[in-house]
C-alpha cells in the first residue's frame, strides 16, 4: 500500500490499482479512471509505503482457534450461570483488553493513527468499539491482522488463566462468548470485517432500516448458534 497526499486528501493506492481516498472523516474507494476524472493527472506527494505479509494474521487466526477449542473441550461452555456477576467483571476487564489490541496493531502498522473509541449495540449484544477506518490504509492482511487484535489478546488472557489460573476458567465463559461474537462472521464484527478483508470487498452504508433489519437476522442467528454450543 503506498500513501499520498493531494491537497486536503489522504490517498492510498492498493496493490491493485484502487485508490483509497480520505477526506476528513470518510473515505473513498475509487478506480484510477474515477479518481483522474475528480484529482486530475498531477502527481501526487508520496509520504510512506506500507509493505504486507500474511504470517501475522495466521499466527493470529491459529491462536484463537486453537485457543477457543481448547477451552470448549477442556470447561463446561455456558451462556449463564450461578458466576454471572464476576463473569462480567472478568468480561468488562477483558473488553479494556480487547480494544488495547486494535489499538497497538493499528498503531504499530500505522504510527500517527488517529484513534477514535464509541460504544454501540449489535442487536441485543452491547460493545464498546475502536474505529478503525484508518486500516483502508493498511494493506490487506495487516489489515486483517488488526481486526483480529482484540481476540487475539482475549486469547492470550485465556491462556494465561489456563497455565497459572486455572480456577479462573470458571468465570471466563463471557469472554470466550465475546471472542465467538466477535470472530464468526455471523454478526458485522471483527471477524466479519476480516472475511470481507480477505474477500477484497468493501463494507458500505446501508439506510438505517435494511441495516437494523440485517443486523436482527444476524444477532437471532448468532444468540442460536451459542445456545446450541451450550447445549451441546
Amino acid at each position: 500500500m503506498k500513501i499520498f497526499n493531494a491537497d486536503d486528501c489522504e490517498i492510498g493506492i492498493t496493490e491493485d490499482n484502487t485508490y483509497i481516498v480520505k477526506y476528513k472523516k470518510d473515505f473513498y474507494k475509487l478506480d484510477k479512471t474515477q479518481f483522474i476524472e475528480i484529482f486530475g493527472d498531477g502527481e501526487l506527494k508520496f509520504q510512506k509505503e506500507i509493505k504486507d505479509s500474511p504470517i501475522i494474521t495466521l499466527i493470529m487466526t491459529v491462536l484463537i482457534i486453537s485457543t477457543v477449542v481448547y477451552y470448549l473441550f477442556a470447561e463446561k461452555y455456558v451462556i449463564v450461570d450461578k458466576n454471572i456477576i464476576v463473569a462480567n467483571v472478568v468480561l468488562f476487564f477483558n473488553i479494556f483488553i480487547h480494544e488495547f489490541g486494535h489499538i497497538a496493531f493499528l498503531k504499530f502498522f500505522l504510527p500517527g493513527s488517529k484513534v477514535n473509541m464509541g460504544f454501540k449495540i449489535f442487536f441485543i449484544y452491547p460493545s464498546f468499539y475502536v474505529d478503525t477506518s484508518n486500516t483502508y490504509f493498511i494493506p490487506k492482511y495487516k489489515r486483517i491482522a488488526v481486526y483480529l487484535a482484540g481476540n487475539f489478546m482475549n486469547c492470550l488472557y485465556l491462556i494465561i488463566c489456563s497455565a497459572f489460573f486455572a480456577d479462573m476458567n470458571k468465570y471466563n465463559y463471557l469472554v470466550v462468548s465475546t471472542i465467538l461474537i466477535n470472530f464468526i462472521p455471523i454478526i458485522k464484527s471483527d471477524g466479519y470485517y476480516a472475511f470481507k478483508t480477505l474477500l477484497n470487498q468493501y463494507s458500505y452504508d446501508k439506510t438505517k432500516m435494511k441495516g437494523y433489519l440485517e443486523d436482527t437476522v444476524r444477532g437471532i442467528l448468532m444468540f442460536i448458534f451459542l445456545s446450541i454450543l451450550a447445549y451441546l
